[in-house]
């Protein structure tokens, strides 16, 4: 019995010892310096800045056209979406303008200036997407909106594409 615990012992003290040597094994290493990450952005402007889709004379049963680019100036794709809030003016003449909106010849809006809400549209890095607005005033607009005005702002939303 105390030979078979020796034999035991040693026989797990070569193991032992077997192991301690199996870990003087050559090594390398290799360095890939200076690696940079940055965050993408997210950048939208429009060309023009402003007064895009003034109209002077809009007449019942017409419609005025007016094109407005945006670029992505990010640098990241980037989903778009345009709304409208009204400023100043009169609210009943607001309401009573119509939006037809397309980007790059898809339609992306109809409906009433008012609710002015496009669908998403993509615009890659770099890229621009021309927005064609076609504002029009019903025929069936009566004479108490004659020399009405409306003053008010487009926004262009942009979230990166996910």
């Amino acid at each position: 019995m105390k030979r078979k615990i020796v034999v035991a012992v040693c026989a797990l003290a070569a193991g032992l010892t077997c192991l301690g040597g199996a870990g003087a094994f050559f090594t390398s290493r290799a360095e890939v310096p200076d690696n940079v990450i940055r965050a993408g952005a997210v950048a939208v402007s429009t060309e023009p800045t402003s007064a895009a889709l003034s109209i002077d004379a809009l007449a019942p049963g017409s419609t005025c056209e007016r094109s407005i680019s945006v670029v992505n100036s990010g640098t990241l794709p980037s989903t778009v979406v345009v709304t409208g809030a009204k400023k100043a003016g009169i609210t009943d003449f607001y309401n009573a303008l119509t939006c037809d909106v397309a980007a790059d010849g898809v339609p992306v809006y109809s409906g009433p200036l008012a609710e002015l809400r496009t669908t998403p549209f993509e615009i890659a890095p770099g890229a621009r997407a021309r927005m064609t607005f076609t504002i029009g005033l019903p025929a069936s607009a009566g004479n108490d909106l004659a020399g009405d005005y409306v003053k008010l702002s487009v926004y262009f939303d942009a979230e990166q594409v996910h």
